[in-house]
């Protein structure tokens, strides 16, 4: 199998890499068959078939009469993933944290990082709206996130559970109009490949708790290791080869997957940079009621994004500094202090815990208008 002429310097992969650069390069080439053959039914069989994948994510493949064969091997693939440890622990180390924070780590960590990368950019590009969009990213994500957070949200029918599927098969949809769009699978490989699909998972654990430890919210290593046991079941549900990460429980581990991903590509390109301006604006926009004038809200963002990005990253993507970084400091104090202090008392400890579970319960009550990847199965 050839490497994409446009996917990293494919002499230097096998070189350092050796044992993984042939797996990176059939990952380069994949999308997610399963989920792909889905789309492809939905679109010949049209909205019957659409209610009859919703019923079987929130009743199960047992519920169903005579699903079509491409819907029921996808159900039976994310029905027959289970794991041997208590995937709560992890959701219990996520509630640790309140909603803002998480918010921050999302935007200004995992989803720079992930829009930073050329192939991303260039799927955008093609499905329009890079910049338009940013907020609706932001939030939608930030939605599902909060879904899957839950205890309890990854069992079957539960609500992150469903919404985990659904964001699979949006990536498979826009995978299909990226396609149809005379995509050049030999520069780039296949669009939203289990490589994008890989950094996308590291974003959201390595890249998102390595922010919020900097902003004040650590952990342990047992918890970090209950961190990514759930999302290493998360990844299965998404359709994410767990070859890559499978025995991943902890940030060494991760962040050597990290550098093997990075080689895969060049480094953000100048159409990455509108799209971080539109985030930043949207991460404004979200937390300006918690943290009152915008203009403040703004500098706290840019503050908190150097901080995560590092100063020199962060001159590389245009995040301008910021006047309030002397007070960033005080702030992250404040938090460790606070964190320290509830973890030596149990009761306390849980009820912080309980305070940041009716904040998501409160914010997922909200009334919206449905997600895109609600949308795209409406």
């Amino acid at each position: 199998m050839t490497w994409p002429t446009r996917r990293g310097d494919a002499d230097e992969i096998k070189l350092k890499y050796p044992e993984q650069a042939e797996r990176l390069g059939a990952a380069l080439r994949t999308g997610d068959p399963l989920a792909d053959a889905v789309v492809a039914e939905l679109a010949d069989l049209g909205a019957g078939a659409r209610r009859i994948l919703l019923a079987g994510l929130r009743d199960g493949l047992d519920s169903l009469d005579s699903p079509p064969p491409a819907v029921a091997a996808l159900l039976a693939e994310v029905e027959s993933h289970s794991s041997p440890y208590d995937l709560d622990r992890g959701a219990n180390v996520a509630l640790s944290v309140p909603p803002f924070a998480h918010n921050i780590a999302l935007g200004q960590g995992a989803l720079v990082n992930t829009y930073t990368s050329p192939v991303i950019a260039e799927v955008l590009r093609r499905t329009g709206r890079l910049t338009s969009m940013a907020k609706r990213r932001l939030d939608e994500t930030g939605k599902w996130l909060l879904q899957a957070m839950l205890p309890g949200g990854l069992e079957r029918g539960a609500g992150g559970y469903v919404a985990t599927v659904m964001v699979r098969l949006l990536h498979a949809q826009v995978r299909a109009v990226v396609r149809g769009q005379a995509w050049d699978e030999d520069a780039w490989g296949a669009p939203i490949s289990q490589v994008e699909l890989v950094r996308t998972w590291l974003d959201f654990t390595l890249v998102s708790y390595r922010a919020l430890a900097a902003m004040g919210y650590d952990f342990t290593d047992e918890e970090l290791a209950d961190v990514y046991l759930r999302w290493q079941h998360q990844g299965r549900l998404l359709g994410i080869d767990d070859s890559f990460y499978g025995d991943i429980t902890g940030h060494e581990q991760a962040a050597k997957l990290a550098d093997l991903i990075a080689m895969t590509e060049d480094g953000p390109d100048a159409d990455t940079k509108p799209f971080l301006e539109a985030l930043q604006g949207a991460a404004v926009e979200q937390l300006a009621p918690i943290f009152g004038d915008p203009a403040l809200t703004g500098s706290l963002i840019r503050a908190f994004a150097r901080l995560i990005q590092g100063d020199e990253r962060a001159d590389l993507l245009g995040i301008a500094p910021s006047e309030l970084t002397p007070l960033l400091p005080v702030l992250i104090l404040g938090a460790a202090e606070s964190r320290r202090l509830a973890r030596r008392l149990p009761d306390e400890w849980a009820a912080l815990q309980s305070n940041h579970r009716a904040a998501i319960d409160e914010i997922l009550a909200a009334p919206d208008t449905p997600t895109t990847y609600e949308a795209n199965l409406g």
